[in-house]
């Protein structure tokens, strides 16, 4: 099943909004950057229409919709680096959480969503886009964008370094027998350690968009509790039975050193061409 047919999973983050948003990852900075500087070459033009001198590429603001906002992680980065933000959320209580950050969010799934003729420069999905059917949301993604626009997908995915990684793939593996995995990767098992084609550049390509995937490595360190604090903050385990999902947590945590471990983040970004 796609992730996006996995309604179960896709509507479970509301009951852990304020973790997700304490321990869920920033996005590094050199993937903000290559957004922002997609959304302005997407912008092409002041906000007055008149052409924007080659000089000054980022004169007029660039806009940008931020799908699946979730608390607004990616959006409130954007919002930092110089962009206008709106931000869509199914869920309210994740909504809530990125509205105290200040962001506009309108609380609604994406196939569902009025733009009321609105369009962007660029479009965002931060860890989201597998939870929308992008056979319907690629057609009005492309609606959306205005002449030049670009669309942007990232996803952090984070692991441990050396041996621990296997230890606790190990303890997934049991408790995760039906092979769901206890991030939001979209390969899943042994795919993990493949270099493989990520599965939304064929969707992207058959729905006739261009676009390069690039990789934003980064070396992360992490105590016991904030790395426990985070990996329960995916679907994978907030679907769990909740007795399961406690042994599974102890036994995670002893594995993990009383001073933490160290985690690689090779955050992906794919990103559609002009």
């Amino acid at each position: 099943m796609e992730y996006f047919g996995n309604r179960e999973r896709a509507e479970s983050f509301g009951e852990a909004a304020q973790d997700y948003d304490a321990y869920r990852p920033k996005y590094p900075a050199a993937l903000i950057t290559a957004i922002m500087e997609a959304a302005a070459q997407g912008a092409g033009s002041r906000t007055d229409g008149s052409p924007t001198p080659s000089d000054h590429p980022r004169s007029g603001t660039p806009r940008i919709l931020d799908v699946g906002s979730g608390t607004g992680i990616l959006a409130a980065q954007l919002r930092a680096a110089g962009a206008e933000i709106l931000a869509v959320e199914p869920d309210p209580e994740m909504a809530a959480v990125a509205r105290a950050k200040g962001l506009d969010v309108e609380v609604s799934g994406f196939e569902e969503w009025t733009s009321h003729s609105r369009t962007f420069d660029l479009i965002s999905f931060g860890q989201s886009f597998h939870w929308v059917d992008p056979m319907t949301a690629l057609p009005r993604i492309r609606a959306l964008l205005k002449p030049g626009g670009r669309l942007a997908l990232a996803w952090n995915d984070i692991e441990p370094k050396g041996e621990l990684r296997t230890r606790l793939d190990a303890i997934a593996a049991r408790f995760h027998a039906e092979g769901t995995s206890t991030s939001l990767g979209t390969a899943g098992g042994d795919d993990n350690f493949e270099p493989v084609e990520h599965p939304a550049l064929q969707q992207l390509r058959t729905c006739g968009f261009t676009a390069d995937e690039t990789t934003f490595a980064e070396d992360l360190h992490y105590s016991k509790h904030d790395w426990l604090s985070m990996v329960f903050t995916y679907s994978a385990q907030l679907t769990m039975d909740p007795v399961k999902r406690a042994v599974m947590r102890e036994e995670v945590s002893a594995e993990i050193p009383d001073d933490g471990l160290e985690a690689r983040n090779e955050a992906l970004l794919i990103l559609t061409r002009g």
